[in-house]
């Protein structure tokens, strides 16, 4: 059983970390304190000194403004993972939608029907969301007896939608929602680090995010961006392959390209 850690004063914090060997000689123990008060807390912080290597149970060459850098570099590289991971759930929501406007078979509520047997958990969570939400309460009382595809989709999480490609795949063996199918579910391991502000720049290419068995796209999908396959080991490079893939396949221009390709098959078959 791990024992519990008492809590330390912001001197002790600088005490710990000199006793681990971080050494304060580009930023003052006084301007480290400012920093831990104000821009960034201990825990997060400091877990960035994962990547730098112990001799004798001390790092070396570390300074705390080395810590400060990542953990300024990781957050802006969460946002922007963010910002792919936003484009990318509209991408693939607006896919399905078309999917299911231009397929006779469906009629828009059946759909959602079936999903909700196919994933009760999901659904239920869904319309759970939709009514305790304030600013889409009228969407709730309007829709909530017969909901349509375009209403579930519009406030699905993406963790439901996930849920939700996985059954439509099944539904509609389409090649563009199989890719969803096979790669989403490492994108969201990206997506919700990014999304709940956790570091992302921690335990590469250990053996704690070690990836047992590559998946064959994936593969695929790497060797075509010229990144060697071998590094696909490790989980966050996995999951960065899998969420940039699906933005190249879903981001918005993609899905024009795709609309005017299919407007020409639609003109050239009339």
């Amino acid at each position: 059983m791990n024992s519990i850690k008492p809590k330390y004063t912001y001197p002790q914090m600088i005490e710990h970390m000199k006793d681990k060997g971080i050494k304060f000689e580009l930023v003052s123990e006084e301007e480290a304190i400012q920093m831990l008060a104000t821009k960034n807390y201990y825990f997060k912080l400091t877990s960035y000194r994962k990547n730098f290597h112990k001799v004798g149970g001390q790092y070396e060459h570390l300074d705390f403004a080395y810590l400060t850098d990542l953990a300024s570099i990781d957050m802006q590289l969460r946002g922007y993972l963010l910002r792919i991971s936003l484009d990318i759930e509209h991408g693939i929501k607006t896919r399905i939608i078309d999917l299911i406007t231009k397929d006779p078979r469906e009629d828009g509520y059946s759909v959602v029907k079936d999903f909700s047997k196919f994933n009760q958990r999901g659904y239920d969570q869904t319309m759970k969301y939709l009514r305790r939400n304030d600013y889409l309460h009228d969407m709730y009382i309007k829709h909530r007896n017969h909901p349509s595809i375009w209403m579930f989709l519009e406030v699905a999480t993406f963790g439901v939608l996930s849920r939700f490609v996985d059954f439509y795949y099944e539904r509609s063996r389409n090649k563009d929602v199989k890719v969803a199918h096979t790669l989403l579910k490492y994108a969201k391991h990206i997506r919700n680090a990014s999304a709940h502000n956790n570091a992302i720049m921690v335990n590469l290419f250990t053996i704690k995010e070690q990836v047992k068995h590559r998946n064959t796209m994936v593969v695929m999908y790497a060797t075509r961006m010229g990144i060697d396959a071998s590094i696909l080991t490790d989980m966050k490079v996995n999951d960065l392959v899998s969420l940039y893939s699906l933005h190249r396949r879903f981001s918005s221009i993609r899905a024009q390209a795709l609309t005017k390709k299919e407007g020409k098959k639609i003109t050239t078959q009339s």
